[in-house]
């Protein structure tokens, strides 16, 4: 590293560690880079390339914290601001999770489980499936990409300790707390209407033919035509995710005018 470099980061280590501080806090907090496939040594490593990278970007724009309880602030300020962001990120999570199993439950995946390496616990495999298949449109709609501009960003529209006292962005989050059930009855509803005309016709069935045992006949009806209207289901999904992606860089950009 250059002399010259080192010189600059001693003269201005205050904007290097807000800087690092934010950084680290979204790699930390943020949903998509707080699983536990993401070592907490990488995070802190790209946090630390990252702040060096910005930090001649932002020399001259903030001040120095003039006592600890100012540079306290500082901290707390950040953290809800990156807290926010992945409180509202995971609120589209935790519906997609809640949609996925409520559909597994209606196909008859109710018993079975597999391991999220994301979150490392258990989660239905409908639920697995649609937040994996959620992660790569993450990435395919270049998500990541506004996620990289609003960090940037926020530290001119945001300046550190700047956050705290904001009450617009509260206020927005509760009135957005309704989304995790909207997103899972979107995804539920269509699934939901055929396996409630399904449990129809075999209970006619049933009535005008005792003979057959109905209990036994629905599970592999039941789990083969979810799965065929499941997968006609996932030519409409990613328009779905798009619109709250959509949502997401709205919320992004309310933040930076707040």
């Amino acid at each position: 590293m250059p002399v010259e470099f080192i010189n600059l980061l001693e003269r201005n280590y205050y904007i290097f560690l807000a800087l690092f501080l934010r950084t680290l806090f979204l790699f930390f907090l943020f949903p998509i880079f707080a699983g536990t496939f993401f070592p907490p040594k990488v995070k802190i490593a790209l946090s630390l390339i990252l702040a060096l990278v910005f930090t001649p970007l932002f020399i001259g724009k903030f001040s120095p914290p003039s006592s600890f309880m100012e540079f306290f602030l500082l901290i707390i300020s950040d953290f809800f601001l990156i807290f926010l962001i992945s409180l509202f990120f995971r609120m589209i999570i935790s519906g997609l999770q809640l949609g996925g199993e409520l559909v597994g439950l209606q196909m008859g995946f109710g018993i079975s489980q597999t391991f999220d390496p994301l979150g490392g616990v258990s989660m239905p495999i409908i639920s697995q499936f649609l937040y994996l298949m959620f992660i790569l449109l993450f990435f395919t709609f270049d998500i990541h990409h506004y996620l990289i501009y609003f960090l940037v960003k926020s530290f001119y529209e945001i300046p550190p300790g700047g956050f705290l006292f904001k009450k617009g962005p509260f206020e927005f989050i509760l009135s957005k707390s309704g989304l995790l059930f909207e997103i899972a009855i979107k995804i539920l509803s269509p699934l939901l209407v055929f396996m409630l005309l399904i449990n129809i016709i075999l209970a006619i069935i049933g009535r005008l033919i005792p003979q057959i045992n109905v209990l036994f006949v629905s599970f592999p009806l039941t789990l083969g035509i979810g799965l065929f209207f499941f997968g006609i289901m996932l030519v409409f999904i990613p328009r779905l995710f798009k619109i709250y992606f959509n949502d997401f860089v709205k919320f992004l950009a309310f933040l930076l005018k707040v």
